[in-house]
């Protein structure tokens, strides 16, 4: 870990130019199934991006990653969309940004104290979610512990409800994500091999200005190991066999139907590395 601390900017930068490169975005296949990640932060799209990857390593969905703010620092705005790109080139998903330079203000409290400005942010989003009409959606709990990251859950939700409004028979599936707080009642474990967090841990690594000041990508895989001993509990029975995994990660997936959540399933599933995550999604 010291080592990789100890990593200069400027070589990191150069790798991340060398993905984009090397990994041009190819033609996606219009009839492949979507998965869209409605991401806060650059850099979202790989810390909870387990799920997306499974489904697209295994069973060729294509993932989207919808890029809604670029942070706070306004001179980090397009050097962070640059970082992004390289990111997703790695990773393997497409990008959308919502701005060039990222939505700002993406609150519960914006949504309350500036309805207007909230209204224009939820037909940005609406407008692509309706275009792509996709199968899955990923998106913080409403919880997440971070201003935009709970700003973002409500956006999102926001937003289906336009395109429901618009077309009153979309659905899709929601499956919510954590990274600041945890869920009190996540409902899908899934396991990730050494090489899929590999790539995740890769590809944020691309995020140079945010590793560089905090090199949280360090610790993702402590994480995703912590969360077998946790979704073992809590998707699983209390007090059964823990899962024989390594890494995992936790989402609660719900079901957007008739313009409003629905539960997806009566009981947790744990989803190992034999299984196929695109069997739950496609149904």
């Amino acid at each position: 870990m010291q080592s990789a601390k100890a990593l200069p900017a400027s070589a990191m930068a150069q790798q991340a130019d060398r993905w984009v490169a090397a990994n041009p975005q190819r033609a996606p296949d219009p009839c492949a199934p979507l998965c869209v990640i409605v991401s806060p932060h650059p850099d979202d799209e790989c810390i909870v991006g387990g799920l997306p990857l499974r489904l697209m390593q295994e069973s060729g969905w294509r993932v989207i990653n919808i890029a809604v703010t670029h942070g706070s620092n306004p001179d980090r705005h397009l050097p962070r969309a640059k970082e992004l790109l390289a990111a997703c080139a790695r990773i393997g998903f497409e990008l959308v940004l919502l701005a060039e330079r990222g939505l700002n203000r993406i609150t519960a409290q914006s949504r309350e104290t500036d309805p207007t400005r909230w209204a224009n942010c939820v037909e940005l989003l609406a407008e692509k979610l309706a275009a792509l009409k996709p199968a899955l959606v990923l998106c913080p709990h409403a919880l997440d512990a971070q201003a935009t990251h709970i700003g973002t859950h409500h956006l999102t939700l926001d937003a289906l409800a336009v395109v429901s409004e618009k077309s009153p028979g979309f659905t899709a599936q929601v499956a919510f994500t954590e990274y600041w707080s945890t869920m009190h009642a996540p409902n899908l474990l899934i396991e990730l091999t050494a090489e899929q967090v590999g790539d995740m841990v890769s590809a944020l690594a691309c995020h140079v200005g945010e590793v560089s000041r905090n090199p949280f990508h360090l610790t993702v895989p402590g994480w995703l190991i912590d969360n077998v001993r946790r979704g073992g509990e809590i998707v699983g029975t209390s007090g059964g066999a823990a899962p024989d995994y390594m890494f995992a990660a936790i989402y609660h997936v719900m079901l957007w139907r008739d313009g409003a959540l629905q539960p997806a399933w009566s009981s947790g599933r744990m989803l190992g590395r034999e299984a196929s995550c695109a069997d739950v999604f496609n149904g």
